[in-house]
């Protein structure tokens, strides 16, 4: 029943993960979204708990004291988790977005067109070089040329002359990045170093921050590789003992009275507690035969929290449970982080978080140009109206005709 509830909701939590995702999904939209992914997760785990699904009947002759004290509500929340694949996909969902936060994000090509929405934008009018090596790691300088030109002649820096293109001289070119001034360069001396133009597209995409060269070294990887497989082990290993060490020093049990209490076994934890309590109440009792209140000083209510043994048996309970009820969480983002980077093992580059953000509007652009536009028909003469939609539809594939063109008519000898 619980798997089925949970797959039910599967196709909702999809649709507002993809809409999340989205570049143009608002910031405040995006946060309501991810709140909501929260709250249907914790509504359903709480479903679970009131109507007593699998595995929340094992113990219902409980009172909801015990199972809170004892820890058994975070342990079976746990399995809820693990049995529920609405929740494992959210807590993916999160996972991804606190590694892209965190740190770099790995080398992958984002390809999916599936995996972005639509964008109309100039893309703030960022150098072809960079969108490109920014998404390829490498450069097709053909190409890119090609780009380049068209937005040295948008932006007035060439103009056309018969069949051929002519710099403009006193237009200030203060403004252009290196490799910009090298395709001015070949347009008027035909004099092209293609090592030093690769060289300068790749110094202008570190300096803008778009990419990143990897830290550590292959030891370090390894390094993260072994913590993957290590960390999951030791956390078994722990909550093993954990639970070994809180059964014998502070064991909790139900009584009849509803209540719960903790059975303490070292001495210096009942000494500190009997100097501690101003309520004898507090302690497990019961009347005897002959009328008398007999006191087990041993054993202290589990909701007395005013005390620091109760405290600290909280703590550990729920760090016990935790680390039991969720391990298999653990070793999923274990594996993930795992295959992560084995996968990017000899990867030279990471983008960064802005190049990320860069790379999912140019495809999402890309989706627009393909989709919503006959760009790929699209000629020079085109430029005027459709400006940098015509500049990044070359360098994001979708208008091949028209760079085959350019290096034809300008870039074919290089």
């Amino acid at each position: 029943m619980l798997f089925l509830l949970g797959l039910i909701l599967i196709p909702l939590v999809v649709f507002l993960i993809i809409k999340a995702s989205s570049v143009t999904t608002k910031k405040t939209t995006k946060i309501l979204i991810e709140m909501s992914l929260v709250l249907i997760s914790l509504l359903y785990i709480i479903i679970c708990w009131i109507t007593k699904l699998e595995p929340f009947n094992l113990k219902i002759t409980y009172s909801n004291m015990y199972m809170i004290y004892d820890g058994d509500y975070i342990l079976y929340s746990g399995l809820v988790v693990v049995l529920t694949p609405f929740i494992l996909i959210i807590i993916g969902y999160f996972l991804r977005n606190i590694l892209r936060s965190l740190r770099i994000r790995k080398n992958a090509k984002l390809k999916n067109k599936l995996e972005f929405t639509y964008f109309r934008g100039d893309l703030d009018k960022v150098n072809p070089g960079i969108i490109m090596f920014t998404s390829m790691m490498d450069i097709d300088y053909k190409m890119l040329i090609s780009a380049t030109i068209l937005k040295l002649k948008l932006d007035g820096y060439i103009k056309e002359k018969g069949k051929s293109f002519i710099i403009v001289e006193d237009k200030d070119t203060a403004n252009l990045s290196k490799s910009e001034l090298m395709v001015l360069k070949l347009i008027k001396n035909q004099n092209f170093n293609k090592k030093e133009y690769i060289a300068s597209i790749k110094e202008e995409t570190f300096k803008n921050k778009y990419l990143t060269n990897k830290k550590g070294g292959k030891l370090f990887k390894l390094f993260k590789m072994s913590l993957a497989i290590i960390i999951p082990i030791i956390l078994f290993i722990i909550s093993l003992f954990l639970d070994d060490y809180m059964f014998e020093n502070y064991h909790i049990y139900p009584e009849n009275d509803n209540k719960a209490y903790i059975v303490l076994n070292k001495e210096s934890d009942i000494e500190k507690l009997y100097k501690e309590v101003t309520d004898l109440n507090d302690y497990y009792h019961r009347t005897l035969a002959n009328g008398e209140t007999y006191y087990n000083y041993n054993e202290i209510r589990a909701d007395k929290l005013k005390y620091s043994v109760v405290r600290k048996s909280l703590y550990l309970t729920f760090l016990t449970t935790f680390l039991i009820g969720f391990f298999i969480v653990f070793v999923f983002i274990s594996i993930y982080i795992l295959i992560t980077q084995i996968i990017y093992f000899n990867k030279k580059y990471e983008r960064t978080i802005k190049g990320n953000k860069l790379l999912n509007k140019a495809y999402a652009l890309r989706n627009y140009l393909n989709d919503f536009s006959r760009m790929k028909y699209k000629e020079e003469k085109d430029l005027i109206l459709w400006d940098y939609y015509l500049i990044y539809s070359i360098i994001l594939g979708v208008n091949k005709k028209l760079d085959d063109k350019l290096i034809e008519k300008y870039v074919k000898n290089i």
